[in-house]
């Protein structure tokens, strides 16, 4: 079978699965997504075409296109990158982004004001044992994180909470589609009582 008689479908459907997947995708991977499942007006059976075959034709299908996109082989996997031709003008969103990236200490501060907002720095600062002054900086500069008023307590600290930017960077409509929300908002010590 050469790379023209391969369906548009089934090159519409890799090239879907290349670019979503966060990982390099192998070649097991890319039959089993072609083959597995039928793909509405695609002709060919699935031993008319290789993986490889499939993978030539989509580099082939983008060319044609003029996306500035190749098909780039990591290791024994395939995935799609920026060409080189673009690349230098998406640099700075690069950068962008990879400052904007949480680490583990900052992830963890992150949950915390999550599900027991309104909450203290104080707290969260005895919750973890270390300090969560920087974290929570941080958090407020990519406002993931906002002050929303002070307690009434001496010195008047600061109440956090999530903001809008939060929910909408991890997919959520509102803090109730927390996972297991309910359980992890409630003090150690009150389920620590009713088990």
């Amino acid at each position: 079978m050469t790379d023209s008689e391969i369906s548009e479908e089934k090159l519409s459907l890799l090239f879907a699965l290349l670019f979503s997947s966060p990982d390099a995708v192998t070649l097991d991977r890319i039959r089993e997504v072609l083959y597995s499942q039928p793909v509405e007006g695609a002709e060919e059976a699935p031993e008319d075409a290789s993986p490889r075959q499939h993978l030539a034709a989509l580099e082939a299908w983008m060319e044609s296109r003029g996306l500035p996109l190749q098909l780039q082989q990591v290791g024994r996997s395939w995935r799609i990158l920026t060409s080189e031709d673009v690349a230098e003008f998406l640099a700075p969103i690069r950068q962008k982004v990879h400052a904007e990236r949480l680490g583990p200490a900052a992830l963890e501060v992150l949950a915390l004001v999550a599900y027991r907002q309104p909450v203290l720095k104080a707290d969260i600062d005895s919750i973890r044992g270390v300090k969560s002054g920087p974290h929570l900086r941080h958090l407020l500069d990519m406002r993931l994180v906002r002050i929303l008023g002070r307690a009434d307590l001496p010195g008047r600290p600061f109440l956090y909470g999530t903001t809008k930017e939060f929910l909408d960077r991890f997919g959520l409509r509102d803090l109730k589609d927390l996972p297991e929300s309910g359980r992890l908002a409630a003090p150690a010590e009150v389920l620590a009582q009713e088990e």
